[in-house]
């Protein structure tokens, strides 16, 4: 039955662009649907001579499928009103994800047997006699009212975008499929250059090579066509009223000019809006957050010793690992982390202005509980605002110590006295 869902999911998907394009332009419905059948058959084709997917073809296959979706939203800026580019941009969308499925397929069958076949091949059916059915309803829409050429390519990509991607039916977001790539690309190429400019300080190469950096012009390069496109928008000049003598017409007149701003910039907010989520979606993906239990520490004659090595874990993996002390039946948090050079950093589960929430750990960011206010590891350490509150430790040989004395005078000092159970 999972076959029979995912199938008419899959090809539901499909239809809607092929409905969305066919209603766009009309007058080229049959070569769109030609399209989109060749498109079809010929992912099946591919899933059919590569099944199973290994090594290289997999990898060349799985970038293939990201950046097969941001080719249509950068075919976007350079379409024009020919039916070539609907076609193209159809093509893209849709010849990756039904090899994708075509894929699933298989694999299913060769699991489950040959019935999982028949239940595919009904679950496309069941699409296309929804899609006979809402071929009726497209003309009434008049789709031309709020999209023109460039306008739909975008839709079509926000909507690849979503409900696309490589290993789809694993959950994998093609938004981090693609910046994974460009973030490879950009490693490599600074890797490149870093031994033939000596003269730029190495903390340049350091931040370019960063996910942060790398995320960032993922996020540039699929921002560029959809604002573009709506900055072209709103300074398209008003019409000319002049030759309009009766102001009702010259009323009417405007009133069209503003309504159609309106109809054809609403889609390219939304697919605008589409990509910031899931840009958003990738991000919590790649980073996701880290919040260990604070581990009860029992008193040690006023020092605690914490291994770096050993029943804690190794803790050079650059992880927070927390801890608590108590008194009076109160607990106590603090933390300890090895940053990526190697220094080490002990300092309170809290700052000096928030509320004793807490962090969790993203990536290469501490992030405050209360106010959201991502700390950079390379910050820790340092006193004041939403940084978590240092503590003085000695460092001896593969072990650290804390005087746990300290510790409690330094919440009593910034937060209060302690709470009844660490967060």
């Amino acid at each position: 039955m999972d076959a029979f869902l995912i199938s008419f999911r899959e090809a539901t998907e499909y239809s809607a662009i092929l409905l969305l394009l066919a209603g766009v332009w009309s007058e080229n419905k049959k070569a769109l649907i030609t399209a989109a059948f060749v498109a079809v058959a010929s992912g099946f084709l591919i899933a059919f001579f590569n099944y199973p997917l290994s090594g290289s073809a997999e990898k060349f296959y799985i970038n293939l499928a990201a950046y097969s979706f941001l080719a249509i939203l950068i075919l976007s800026l350079v379409s024009g009103i020919s039916a070539v580019w609907p076609v193209i941009s159809l093509v893209l969308a849709v010849i990756i994800p039904s090899a994708e499925l075509a894929l699933f397929i298989i694999g299913e069958a060769s699991l489950k047997g040959g019935l999982v076949y028949f239940y595919s091949l009904a679950g496309m059916s069941a699409a296309v006699v929804l899609l006979l059915f809402l071929f009726r309803l497209v003309p009434k829409l008049n789709l031309q009212r709020f999209f023109s050429t460039k306008e739909a390519i975008v839709v079509v990509a926000a909507f690849s975008l979503l409900f696309g991607g490589s290993a789809r039916f694993d959950k994998t977001l093609v938004m981090v499929t693609m910046y994974r790539g460009l973030h490879g690309l950009i490693v490599s190429t600074v890797d490149a250059f870093r031994s033939y400019a000596s003269v730029i300080p190495q903390s340049i190469f350091t931040y370019i090579s960063s996910e942060r950096f790398g995320l960032a012009v993922t996020a540039l390069i699929l921002f560029i066509p959809p604002v573009y496109l709506f900055i072209r928008l709103l300074v398209t000049p008003e019409p000319s009223t002049e030759g309009i003598e009766i102001k009702a017409g010259r009323r009417k007149v405007l009133a069209v000019y503003t309504d159609t701003l309106i109809r054809r910039g609403t889609p390219l907010l939304m697919a605008l809006l589409v990509i910031i989520v899931l840009l958003h979606s990738a991000n919590l993906a790649m980073s996701p957050s880290f919040d260990p239990e604070p581990i009860p520490l029992a008193d040690d004659g006023g020092m605690i010793t914490l291994p770096l090595q050993g029943k804690f874990g190794d803790m050079s993996d650059g992880r927070i690992r927390k801890f608590s002390v108590s008194r009076d039946g109160k607990a106590f948090r603090f933390m300890v982390i090895v940053r990526p050079g190697g220094d080490i950093v002990a300092a309170l589960d809290a700052c000096e202005i928030c509320p004793d929430y807490g962090y969790v750990q993203r990536g290469e960011h501490l992030i405050c509980k209360y106010c959201g206010t991502p700390i950079p590891l390379q910050s820790l350490g340092l006193a004041g605002g939403c940084n978590p509150i240092p503590l003085k430790f000695q460092l001896d040989g593969a072990s650290i110590a804390i005087n746990r004395d300290e510790i409690i005078a330094a919440h009593d000092k910034w937060i209060g006295h302690g709470t009844e159970h660490a967060h």
